[in-house]
């Protein structure tokens, strides 16, 4: 967790988030700080009556409203020792087959490691087919292009391995933050920026995979942090970012309202807000009666949050340009890849003046 991002971004409890106010967290002593960032220690509440504690596992804070139940789910993938190289990986695979969680976080890797960085490996031609690498860029390139030069903090939400982070990250003169609740593919974004390495396994065919592993360097890389965080609770003030993206994020999460109006709470006045979604439903992971399925049905839920968003310092969102589509691919393997169209929404927060007073 870099310094400044702690000190820029000043997070607070994400248990208390959930009450609705927002308790400062401080880094406890004791913690260990490399290249001022703190590599392992303890983020605190200063709530007297919460007090809640969250770890700093190998550079990133655990910001999540149930710590409980998020590390019994991923403990063992935390400490896990990092097992690397092809011949290594390929007996491991074999041993525990196909459906173990390790294979299932290899494909999860593979997946979005393509995407992000094969461009390392494999240099994208000028009118590449859909299955090249870089996909997701693509995506987020286009809504950039709708919003304006940011001007202060941004926040990356679904980074997944961070190249997103990476981009936005690139010539900006204030923190860029990335957040994810998935650890095996945070560790990759966080690798690269903490050790200058991409490393991924690359899914062949069946079981078999390869390890792609390669040094690099990002422009701006040490504007940009990487940190576990709950979409629906984010652990910082509101007025606090003057961007915030969800890349395909948006399908992926149990309340799409929540995360809306959680990003607009965010956001400071005039801050802007972009979502991506390609309307890719799952039962694991939003309620069906939840789903979202056409974009006159999100427009629809977007015009319900109005109440909300007002109960959130006189927040409205305003769009900035008309819906658009774009198309976003991601590689399984050598012979099949899942194509994809995202609707791109880009909004920017107004609050109300009398709203801002009250507050400050």
């Amino acid at each position: 967790m870099r310094r400044l991002h702690f000190e820029t971004l000043k997070p607070v409890c994400p248990a208390c988030r959930l009450r609705r106010r927002e308790a400062p967290l401080e880094l406890a002593p004791g913690a260990m700080m490399q290249d001022d960032a703190a590599w392992t220690g303890v983020l605190r509440c200063t709530a007297q009556d919460c007090a809640q504690a969250y770890p700093i596992i190998a550079g990133t804070p655990i910001l999540v409203p149930d710590l409980p139940s998020w590390l019994s789910a991923n403990l063992h993938l935390v400490l896990e020792s990092e097992v690397e190289g092809t011949d290594a990986e390929a007996v491991i695979g074999a041993a525990v087959g196909p459906d173990a969680a390790f294979n299932v976080a290899r494909q999860q890797q593979s997946t979005y490691g393509h995407d992000h960085y094969g461009d390392l490996f494999e240099p994208v031609p000028v009118g590449s087919d859909a299955e090249a690498a870089g996909s997701i860029r693509r995506l987020l390139a286009a809504v950039r292009a709708l919003l304006k030069p940011a001007d202060g903090p941004v926040l990356d939400i679904g980074c997944a391995v961070g190249r997103t982070t990476l981009d936005l990250a690139a010539g900006a003169s204030a923190p860029v933050l990335g957040i994810d609740l998935n650890w095996q593919l945070l560790k990759i974004a966080r690798r690269a920026i903490d050790q200058g390495v991409v490393s991924y396994p690359l899914r062949r065919v069946g079981n078999r995979f390869e390890r792609r592993s390669v040094r690099a360097s990002f422009p701006g890389a040490n504007h940009a942090d990487f940190w576990i965080a709950d979409a629906l609770a984010l652990p910082f003030r509101s007025g606090t970012f003057r961007q915030a993206f969800a890349m395909n994020v948006l399908d992926c999460v149990a309340d799409p309202a929540g995360l809306v109006c959680e990003m607009s709470r965010a956001l400071s006045g005039e801050g802007e807000l972009a979502l991506a979604t390609p309307f890719d439903w799952a039962s694991h992971a939003t309620n069906p009666s939840g789903w979202l399925e056409s974009p006159v049905a999100l427009e629809s839920m977007l015009a319900g949050i109005k109440d909300a968003l007002a109960g959130e310092g006189g927040r409205r969102l305003v769009s900035i340009a008309p819906p658009a589509e774009q198309p976003w691919h991601v590689r399984l393997h050598d012979r099949a890849a899942v194509h994809y169209t995202s609707q791109l929404l880009t909004f920017r927060c107004s609050v109300d003046p009398g709203e801002i007073a009250q507050e400050t």
